[in-house]
């Protein structure tokens, strides 16, 4: 769809036996507004440069680096446009999915117990109070019993940016608490938070994955893909964009924008997907999948959540709910 937030159409999966179990044990449907895990946090999606040092968890690395803590087994980036991912490389995504088994987003596990989305994935779903379930470490969800290593847990918060305007998308970020801790493997890992405020420099080339859509018209694989795109200046952006709107587009200061590569770019069903930078060897979360003007159009970027921007509102969130 066209000029819009990019969200799955809601395609019905095969029905993992996992599913039905997570909801059981979790006890039902969840609240929308209140806590109700008691498990300590395990973090791990703080920057490994920081000054408060590095995590508990190693977050940033691909596939099964992230075992032993063994940084020589690290994957190198591969170049590509719009190709399926290796199993278990962005061990990071997760797919979001309603209590029918269908697929509704993507999003970044950024702690064993976090997931960070786009908000206009779960604006409508958390006002109808319906269940939202989380899937981690599971590259093809056409698949009948997921990848191995595959986990389904029940999200038992929700937290929309009290700034989120569902008009222009600025502020389009949301943080999931999870009822449970994912378990972390060869194919579940955490990707690591930038540090406050950090830009990304026009041209640097990031990797945006999701299960979404393979054309502006279909079909969409729920499986993983990939592909790489340029990070697009600001002025670049909106002169680009207003190109091809009819009404004068204003960037928010929490987006930024990547792509405008034929052939290259996120998708319908990639909505609140990771769009990762890889720096000193790790990936950061720059940006969420927000929106765009059809896919992989010439000179048409889209537009990403700036990850960087609400550092601290994501650390607020968790420091006062870590119980």
């Amino acid at each position: 769809m066209l000029g819009v937030p990019l969200t799955s159409a809601g395609g019905g999966l095969p029905p993992p036996p996992p599913l039905a179990a997570a909801a059981a044990a979790a006890g039902g449907a969840p609240s929308s507004s209140s806590s109700s895990s008691s498990s300590s946090l395990a973090v791990g999606f703080l920057n490994p440069s920081s000054s408060s040092g590095k995590s508990k968890y190693i977050c940033g690395l691909k596939g099964n680096s992230n075992n032993n803590n063994n940084n020589n087994n690290r994957r190198v980036s591969r170049v590509v446009g719009g190709d399926d991912a290796a199993e278990n490389e962005w061990c990071w995504q997760v797919a979001l999915i309603n209590s029918l088994n269908q697929y509704l987003c993507g999003g970044a596990l950024v702690g064993k117990q976090w997931v960070l989305t786009a908000a206009h994935c779960v604006t409508n779903i958390v006002r109808s109070g319906d269940a939202i379930y989380v899937r981690v470490g599971d590259n093809d969800l056409t698949s009948k019993y997921g990848s191995s290593g595959a986990q389904t847990l029940r999200v038992a918060t929700t937290y929309i940016h009290h700034n989120h305007n569902s008009a222009t998308l600025d502020n389009d970020v949301a943080l999931l608490k999870l009822h449970g801790e994912a378990s972390l493997g060869p194919g579940v890992c955490l990707v690591c938070l930038p540090a406050r405020g950090v830009e990304r420099q026009a041209g640097t080339r990031c990797t945006v994955t999701g299960y979404g859509y393979m054309g502006e018209t279909g079909p969409i694989p729920l499986r993983i893909r990939e592909a790489e795109l340029p990070v697009v200046s600001d002025s670049e952006c909106i002169r680009k964009i207003n190109a091809v709107t009819e009404k004068i587009f204003i960037l928010p200061a929490s987006s930024f924008c990547a792509g405008g590569e034929m052939g290259q770019d996120a998708c319908q069903g990639d909505g609140g997907g990771p769009l990762v930078c890889q720096v000193d060897g790790f990936y950061e979360l720059a940006g969420l999948v927000s929106w765009g003007f059809g896919c992989g159009r010439e000179d048409v970027p889209g537009v990403y959540v700036k990850v960087s921007s609400f550092i601290g509102w994501i650390n607020q969130i968790i420091s006062v709910n870590n119980i």
